[in-house]
């Protein structure tokens, strides 16, 4: 794709669709952020031939504003990039836009993102001392999970206040973000949900999901992933607090396992586990896909982990390979492949994060610890 200057400029509004937004005052600058981290994703899914060099050109209301922030945008994309971005602003006209034609509402905004953690926000939003009205933002996954998205899409408009909105994201780009999650896939959700928040005249955007184990800390020695890092999450508050747009992300879960954050939730929600997916098969497009969760892919199996170790297995969904599969059960060796070599991955993952314990944040301390106590449970059940 060639991400021209004319296709950057109207980025914002295929990414805000179905949202009220304006070009006036501070609107723009948060306007700005949707296109900045909008340019980076698409610049992240280009291949290193189609690129000509690392610098990519932007185009912003506020070019000179940008240019003084550039110290701490760096400071996010050098934690959430691979590879060193040379950002460049180029100025555009408010002038030029008209603003959506729809109307503003008065709600915080909730991230909705069909996963268990999910779940819980409408908890916390329905039954805390003082209720949270919000918003939802929902980012859709592929049409092969049609049928458990439309169950949580009733259940969820059966919790929602009549006045609050639920905007399903089901454009190109994000069906692009569901196929390839990165770091850079929740920022760009996080600035749309930014945007949304500030037009609304809010000023906190709730985020219900908890720090997890980057699967692959054998190999890049990072505890967690970054995509739920707490420094993820820190960068970009900075960044709103530096722009002085009043507006601050909320991770009430961050530091809670999974584990004990599906135990605090009452029956009626726990039903609805089974229409969260995480398999990594299911979201794949064409012949490969498949409607039956696999249950041997790592996100399958962290799933299965949770769920045990919080005893609650039985309000998961149905896999192609169950609980207590054995591999000498299995006739396909491709799958025989996986599930060998995911078993050995956890339990390297384990052994990793014992050994180097000591030498871990407090923060990564407790979530290993939980982690290995998850794992040690579905051993001994499974």
């Amino acid at each position: 794709m060639d991400l021209n200057i004319e296709f950057l400029t109207n980025l914002h509004k295929e990414l805000l669709h179905e949202m009220y937004y304006d070009y006036e005052g501070k609107g723009t600058v948060c306007i700005d952020i949707v296109t900045i981290m909008g340019s980076l994703f698409y610049f992240e899914q280009l291949t290193k031939k189609a690129r000509k060099n690392n610098y990519l050109s932007i185009p912003v209301f506020h070019a000179s504003l940008w240019e003084k922030e550039k110290i701490l945008l760096e400071k996010l994309i050098d934690w959430i990039m691979e590879e060193p971005i040379h950002l460049q602003f180029q100025s555009i006209d408010a002038d030029l836009f008209a603003p959506s034609f729809f109307l503003p509402n008065s709600h915080e905004v909730t991230l909705f993102l069909d996963d268990m953690e999910s779940l819980f926000g409408i908890v916390n939003n329905n039954y805390s001392t003082v209720p949270i009205a919000s918003d939802y933002i929902r980012l859709l996954n592929n049409e092969n999970e049609k049928g458990k998205q439309e169950k949580l899409a009733t259940f969820l408009r059966d919790n929602v206040s009549d006045s609050g909105e639920i905007i399903n994201l089901h454009s190109a780009i994000f069906k692009k973000m569901r196929r390839h999650q990165s770091p850079l896939s929740t920022c760009v959700l996080l600035s749309i949900a930014a945007a949304k928040t500030y037009f609304n005249g809010g000023s906190k955007i709730y985020v219900y999901q908890n720090s997890k184990i980057n699967r692959n800390v054998t190999i890049d020695s990072n505890i967690l992933l970054k995509s739920t890092h707490p420094k993820t999450f820190k960068l970009l508050n900075d960044l709103f607090t530096d722009l002085d747009l009043n507006l601050a992300i909320q991770t009430p879960i961050l530091h809670n396992p999974i584990h004990t954050v599906i135990n605090q939730m009452p029956k009626e929600l726990k039903l609805q586990i089974k229409n969260t997916v995480d398999c990594v098969r299911i979201k794949r497009k064409g012949k490969t896909s498949v409607t039956l969760p696999c249950g041997i892919c790592l996100p399958c199996l962290h799933r299965k982990i949770a769920l045990s170790a919080s005893n609650n297995e039985v309000f998961d969904t149905l896999y192609e390979y169950d609980y207590g599969q054995r591999i000498a059960d299995i006739e396909k060796e491709e799958d025989v492949r996986i599930l060998t070599e995911n078993l050995q991955l956890l339990e390297a993952t384990i052994d990793y994060l014992e050994t180097n314990l000591s030498e871990l944040a407090s923060e990564e301390q407790n979530i290993a610890k939980e982690f290995g106590f998850a794992y040690r449970q579905f051993k001994e059940k499974y």
